[in-house]
Parts: structure tokens; sequence; C-alpha cells
């Protein structure tokens, strides 16, 4: 099994230090997440936290990922990055695959894109960008994004996007990773096709259910036998729940990240976030 830690909802000044702990404690990487701004009064429902409310404040940082992991890519060597998740159509293809070909091209390619649709229809309404069709539209970024960061000329002609012949330099070196946030059968049938599923924090009971889902999606459309990657985030991070994780194809753990006692993103100083890393490598890395 391997093991991530959670590095979002986190002081970006902290970011440094963490990542060079989980290198030499023998994660495999982190995890940043992504979001425009934080409303002073939000009226769509969180539904990935039980109150439905955001596990986070408006002063908690959410830092640019692609930024961030390319600074923070120079001061590890063999830590790897991932979104968690990347809100895709809420942005235009061909920034999206300059910044993931340039921070591929600056990591020596540990980076994994994490991408969602998103579930915050006012962020989407700041960037002028359309909610409704949105998962339609991020399927096409979903299919053209390698092609654009492949470095050779290419031609596009789809629903939402069209253009001619045309080429973005640097390519990547190799092909890039991408996972696929969401609890929905779009989302599942959307990461069948891609190199595999991330989670938020789920029982294992919900695990049971998106692992099957999984696997139907991947069966009918002939993927069943291709490597394919399930990182899941726990509750319980007991041994036997790990085990139970791991039958049911999870090839990979999210430590969460740090919260305070209300299970929203705290100001936790440094030296206690890096004493719960080292406690929960002994524990469960070992």
């Amino acid at each position: 099994m391997k093991f991530w830690q959670v590095i979002a909802l986190t002081d970006m000044e902290q970011l440094p230090a963490l990542c060079r702990k989980a290198e030499e404690l023998g994660f495999e990487g982190v995890a940043l997440a992504d979001h425009l701004v934080t409303f002073e009064s939000q009226y769509q429902p969180y539904d990935y936290h039980t109150d439905q409310v955001v596990p986070w404040y408006p002063h908690t940082h959410f830092v640019d990922p692609w930024v961030e992991i390319g600074a923070l890519s120079q001061i590890v060597k063999t830590l790897k990055f991932m979104t968690t998740v990347y809100i895709l159509p809420m942005r235009d293809p061909f920034s999206v695959a300059k910044s993931l070909a340039t921070v591929a091209r600056l990591s020596d390619n540990r980076v994994i894109l994490g991408a969602g649709v998103g579930w915050q229809e006012a962020e989407f309404g700041l960037v002028d960008r359309s909610f409704k069709d949105r998962g339609k539209r991020a399927d096409e970024m979903l299919d053209l994004l390698p092609k654009l960061m492949s470095g050779e000329m290419v031609e596009y002609h789809g629903k939402f996007f069209d253009f001619p012949r045309l080429q973005m330099s640097p390519g990547v070196t190799k092909p890039m990773p991408i996972f696929i946030g969401g609890k929905s059968p779009a989302a599942y049938r959307r990461a069948a096709r891609q190199d595999g599923w991330i989670g938020s924090q789920h029982t294992l009971e919900e695990l049971t259910e998106i692992s099957a889902a999984l696997k139907q999606a991947r069966r009918e459309i002939g993927r069943e036998g291709a490597p394919f990657e399930f990182h899941v985030n726990l509750y319980d991070y007991g041994a036997d729940a790990l085990k139970r994780a791991e039958d049911l194809g999870a090839t990979a753990i999210h430590k969460m990240a740090w919260l305070d006692e209300t299970f929203r993103a705290g100001r936790t100083p440094l030296d206690e976030k890096l004493r719960d890393m080292e406690a929960f490598a002994e524990k469960y890395m070992r």
C-alpha cells in the first residue's frame, strides 16, 4: 500500500517543510486542492461534509497548485504531487495544458492531474464559465489536454473547442497520469477512461459501492484489465480498515489534512504537523 499526505488547507509557508518530511518518511506523494475564492455567504450545499458547509474558512490558503508544485518540486527529489481535485471546466484547455506541461518538465514527471467538474456554480460565474454543461466540457478537455501537452502539431474539432493545426511547446517527455474525482455515475465513467480515481473522505461502506461502480464502468468499455489507481481517504486508518480498503482495490491511502475541533481547516503549528506525520508513518507505514 502506498501513502500520500494531503497538504491542502495549510498555510503555504509550511508547505516546504511538510514536503521534505513527507519524502523523508516515505510518503509517495502529497496532494493539494483547488478553489479560486471562498464566498462570505455560502448558498450552495457542500455535499462532501456532514453538515454541507465547506470545511475551510475565508482565510484558509488555497494556493495556485501548479505554481506551488513547480516550486516544491525543486526542493524534493522523489516526492510526487497531485491535485485533489483541479476544477477543470472552470478553465480553458490551453492555459491548463501550458501549466501542466511546464510543471511536468520542472518536476521530472512527478505530477498527476487529479481533475473534477466542480460543485459551486457561483465560482464558475466569476470567470464567465458555463456550469450546466461543465461535465461534457470537461470530457472534451480530457481528450484534448494530452494532445496539447504532446508538444506535437495538433488540431481539434469538437463541440466546445475547435482549432486548426498548432503546437504548444515544450511538450511533456511522457504522458501525465490523469485521475478523476467525484462520486457520481458520470464521474465513475469518466475515471474509467483515465488512469485512476481519487476520493474525498469515505466510509468503508461507501468505498465498497464506489469500487463496484468503478469496476463496472471499466468493464463496460473493456478496460477492466488495464492498470488503474484507486486512491482513497478514510475516517479510520486502523489495520483492519487498511486491509479492507486494500481488498476493495485501493492502491493508495491519503492521510487527511489537519483539521480543528470542528473538523475544519485549522491553523495547527508546523511542529505539531511534523510530529503527526511521524506518528502516522511509525504506526501504519512500517
